[in-house]
């Protein structure tokens, strides 16, 4: 997240009688004239060099304004050092000048810039305890809890709680400190900073009534601690936006709802191994060992899940992972389930359905070479063997790489193999000539093709099915076996592309066009990155791919959801907090339903299916989430195609 500072920040304000005892200098006023009117302009470059000889000029009626423009000048050239220093040499000046506090607002974001975060909010604390000016505040206010909720550390939020001098600064940081720390283990010291804050400003105000409801929150998630079934959380924190906070955000978000109206109500126990697999055995060890611990969310990773699963299964305590997606985790596993589906259910759900729905048979594969993409590449050719469908071509490159022309070549050639339907016009006579005539052929362009007697990829000539047409109209057909570098392909059925990163998403797209593979697309869910496929939409519009995830923002469930969220945290509902919302959500439907003990969330676990924000989720079968969507990128927007069960 970024803080930025306007270039029209506030109408600039002449002081008439301010300057009265400062001389005046028609030179400067010219050069502070021509650079406001670049810095309105955009042109800071520019502007920057008038102000700079009015602040090394002596001193003058525009000293005071051109520091503060060339401050800002220079923020916006990103010359974030030189606008310190600036901003230093002004306050030492001009101690008493109007722009002062804004000044600190402008500091605080330079400080951000150069990754000085704590200097940086103890300027926003310093603007909005000293300045008049609402804008000023507004925007430290703004700044100072982006700081808080992303860049900060609890220690350093803590210190700053100590130096705020206003309600204002004080409420921010303690009402961020407490939407952090609320989905973490630091509830205790949560509750310590906003009670504090309500000793210091014990009357009504700015804050008061928020405060008091994570207050109450706070107590009653305390109160939860009594009760007789519990969901234990193995996740590592990293107090941030980490996978395990974000998980975390959704769990608790679930919970929360649920308690709200739930009689029999449901706790919590966390526990932050940190990421050590030490404490990841010692947490997974502890938790089992608590009675009223009914099931386990967590770990994130395959390793970690690896290494509690035979804990899980010893103890008889359902364990549900909602990230980890390696194949066999939960073979011979029992108590072992699998939200995410593995890789293999991925590559299962693409062929499924482009041989099933889309009927395709001539299908290459072009694959990265990391680990990664051979994995999917391998599970995607033997998912096509058992339908019945040997791969026309496997190539695989680097990712990253801009030349993909060997790989492309190799493809071309094994396709071509199968022979590429061409037309010959060099050995059409005058009546197939009439023919392709009377078929609707442009003249101009048919007249063309048979003087130079050239030869067009019969998929040009006649769309879709060439072959068909072409006998129905006595044309004959020429099949290639080679292909040039820039012959068409086009009897391809698709192209399997699975991505390391979708930042390969435009080279691969014109790679492909470049060399005249004209072919349906098809992919994993690296591809799901909008603004790389709106970037690339001229190669790559129409991919399809699957995913463990789609979101119908439209639905009352995602907007309740997300409107519950943005009360409690400033980050968007994404995938990552859907999979411990959903996660959650069906423990508790399990629960709900009357299930209270172990063996009965385990059975509960293995007949139920959830159909979840972010994806269904069943387990039956072997433990593990076989539920995919199929989407489809058409101009400009991702299309849902359905979901699809690859057990099925």
């Amino acid at each position: 997240m970024k803080i930025r500072i306007a270039a029209a920040l506030f109408v600039l304000i002449l002081a008439s009688n301010a300057f009265s005892q400062i001389p005046f200098s028609q030179a400067d006023e010219t050069n502070y004239t021509l650079g406001l009117q670049s810095f309105r302009q955009g042109d800071y470059s520019t502007a920057y060099q008038y102000f700079q000889q009015v602040m090394s000029d002596s001193l003058n009626q525009r000293s005071a304004e051109s520091f503060y423009y060339g401050a800002r000048t220079l923020f916006n050239l990103r010359r974030y050092q030189e606008s310190i220093t600036t901003i230093d040499t002004f306050l030492v000046r001009f101690p008493a000048d109007e722009h002062r506090f804004e000044m600190f607002y402008i500091l605080g974001a330079n400080y951000y810039e150069v990754g000085r975060y704590r200097t940086a909010a103890a300027q926003f604390v310093t603007a909005i305890d000293s300045s008049a000016d609402r804008v000023v505040r507004d925007r430290s206010v703004a700044s100072l809890r982006t700081l808080v909720d992303f860049n900060l550390s609890f220690d350093d939020i803590e210190t700053l709680f100590e130096q705020c001098h206003s309600r204002l600064s004080a409420v921010t940081v303690a009402i961020g400190f407490a939407r952090r720390a609320y989905f973490s283990d630091k509830l205790s010291d949560a509750d310590r900073i906003l009670k504090e804050f309500r000793q210091r400003y014990p009357q009504s105000g700015a804050g008061s009534n928020e405060v008091a409801r994570w207050i109450d929150r706070i107590a009653g998630d305390s109160a939860l601690s009594q009760a007789q079934v519990k969901i234990g959380v193995l996740l590592p924190l990293e107090y941030g936006s980490g996978v395990g906070d974000k998980l975390l955000l959704g769990i608790q978000l679930a919970l929360d709802n649920y308690n709200a109206a739930a009689q029999t109500k449901v706790g919590l126990v966390l526990k932050n191994y940190g990421g050590s697999l030490r404490n990841l055995d010692a947490d997974m060890r502890a938790l089992v060992k608590d009675g009223n611990v009914k099931a386990i969310v967590g770990p994130v990773f395959s390793n970690e899940v690896s290494d509690v699963a035979e804990i899980a299964n010893s103890n008889r305590v359902p364990l549900i992972t909602p990230t980890a997606t390696q194949v066999g985790l939960t073979s011979g596993n029992p108590y072992v389930f699998q939200a995410n589906p593995n890789f293999k259910t991925r590559a299962r759900a693409i062929v499924d359905y482009a041989v099933n729905v889309l009927h395709i048979q001539k299908i290459a594969i072009l694959s990265p070479s990391d680990s990664y993409g051979r994995t999917i590449a391998n599970y995607f050719a033997e998912r096509l063997r058992e339908l019945g469908v040997k791969p026309v071509s496997t190539a695989y490159f680097e990712s990253g790489t801009t030349d993909l022309s060997q790989q492309i070549g190799k493809i071309k050639e094994d396709a071509a193999a199968l022979n590429e339907p061409y037309v010959d016009f060099g050995k059409l006579d005058r009546q197939e000539q009439m023919k392709l005539r009377a078929y609707g052929i442009a003249p101009a362009y048919l007249d063309s093709l048979v003087k130079s007697k050239g030869s067009i990829d019969a998929f040009d000539l006649f769309g879709e099915n060439p072959k068909e047409v072409a006998d129905s109209l006595g044309i004959p057909i020429v099949n290639r076996s080679t292909l040039g570098e820039f012959d068409a392909l086009r009897s391809l059925g698709a192209i399997f592309v699975p991505l390391t990163s979708s930042k390969d998403i435009g080279i691969i797209g014109a790679q492909l066009a470049y060399y005249n593979v004209k072919t349906q697309l098809l992919g994993t869910d690296d591809w799901y990155d909008l603004n790389q496929l709106s970037n690339n939409e001229l190669y790559v519009d129409g991919v399809i791919f699957c995913s463990d995830t789609y979101f119908n923002t439209s639905s009352p469930a995602y907007i309740a959801a997300s409107d519950s969220l943005s009360q409690i945290s400033d980050m968007d509902f994404d995938r990552t907090i859907a999979y411990g919302y959903d996660v959650m959500n069906m423990l508790l439907n399990a629960i709900k339903s009357g299930n209270s003990s172990r063996l009965d969330i385990t059975n509960a676990l293995r007949s139920d299916t959830y159909n979840g924000l972010h994806s269904t989720i069943s387990f039956g079968g072997d433990n593990s989430n076989h539920y995919m969507h199929i989407l489809q990128f058409k101009k400009g927007n991702i299309i849902d195609l359905g979901e699809v069960n690859t057990q099925q």
